[in-house]
């Protein structure tokens, strides 16, 4: 059971900020390309990073092709844009490589540690089932995390999720965490977390309510302000290093790695090679987590608007 309160705060928040991954998918073919007449059409996830590094593509593809650039920044949560995107309704957006193998069908349940690999591996059974063709992909990682405040987490000697299991286990119940609404339904998220650290069922039950699924933006407010213990969060998210969380260790490795990667319709990228021309070197281009951190931190904290930090960026690395 989830708290209902959580709930209804956080849908009647910033949906702007929100973000959210699940698990739809469409067989190849189900949908014809959204590009016609020289036409392209950009889309991506809500949250902050998805839309900077949409507007990145939208930005080179404006620059570097004849192509007609159509801007669906913001399309909607991982299910939907992956909808979109599959249906025909868009041409391209960026996906994580954690995702791509272990959310969209076919799921994979086995996690591959070497970054590059799991890329490859990923782009194979993507390209194979789909008329997709995943690009060079960006070498951070924008993995899952659980966050606590410094002192929190001296108070109680918790610093990684497996002491948190063993904490909850014993009894302590009312430690209070808040979840982003997708997270808390997807394998690699909330359910599969529990599973993975050995929860015991009756502790879950007792624990769920003080577990606050709210609007994915508003996770660090409830950490912030003291309304939660504990958030989900990211580890490129700029509010992390800003407001000095610190992040719970994944000492059992649940999480795989999700590095981004422009997702393209096959028959887009074989009808115009300039579209891979310009996407293939964004990717590279942001380099580790300290750098897209920076980057969320300038549109989240600084109030700049995810477009212009995507051209600064990419003008500031000879990329357009």
């Amino acid at each position: 059971m989830v708290s209902r309160r959580g709930f209804l705060r956080g849908v009647a928040s910033a949906s702007a900020l929100a973000g959210g991954a699940g698990c739809s998918g469409l067989p190849s073919g189900s949908g014809d390309s959204a590009a016609t007449s020289g036409t392209i059409v950009v889309g991506s996830k809500t949250f902050t990073e998805n839309r900077i590094l949409g507007y990145m593509a939208y930005e080179a593809l404006n620059e570097l092709t004849d192509l007609q650039v159509v801007d669906e920044i913001g399309y909607g949560a991982t299910s939907t844009v992956w909808s979109g995107l599959t249906g025909g309704e868009l041409d391209l957006y960026w996906e994580y490589t954690g995702t791509l193998r272990l959310t969209h069908p076919p799921q994979q349940d086995s996690l591959i540690a070497d970054p590059e690999e799991q890329f490859q591996q990923a782009s194979q059974t993507i390209a194979s089932e789909y008329d997709l063709r995943v690009l060079n992909r960006a070498p951070f990682n924008n993995t899952y995390t659980i966050v606590t405040r410094p002192e929190w987490a001296e108070r109680t000697g918790i610093d990684s999720v497996g002491a948190l299991a063993e904490h909850v286990n014993a009894g302590n119940t009312d430690v209070t965490i808040a979840l982003g609404p997708s997270f808390y339904d997807r394998a690699d998220g909330w359910p599969g977390l529990l599973d993975h650290y050995g929860f015991e069922e009756s502790a879950v039950e007792t624990w769920s309510d003080n577990v606050e699924v709210v609007s994915l933006g508003l996770t660090y407010e409830f950490l912030g302000t003291g309304d939660a213990d504990l958030a989900m969060g990211f580890l490129t998210d700029g509010q992390i290093g800003i407001q000095n969380f610190q992040p719970l260790a994944d000492d059992q490795n649940f999480w795989p790695i999700y590095s981004p990667c422009p997702c393209v319709s096959a028959s887009v990228v074989e009808e115009n090679p300039a579209v891979a021309e310009a996407l293939n070197p964004i990717g590279p281009s942001i380099g580790d987590e300290a750098t897209i951190r920076e980057l969320n931190a300038a549109v989240t904290n600084d109030g700049e608007s995810p477009q212009a930090v995507a051209r600064t960026h990419l003008e500031s690395n000879g990329v357009v």
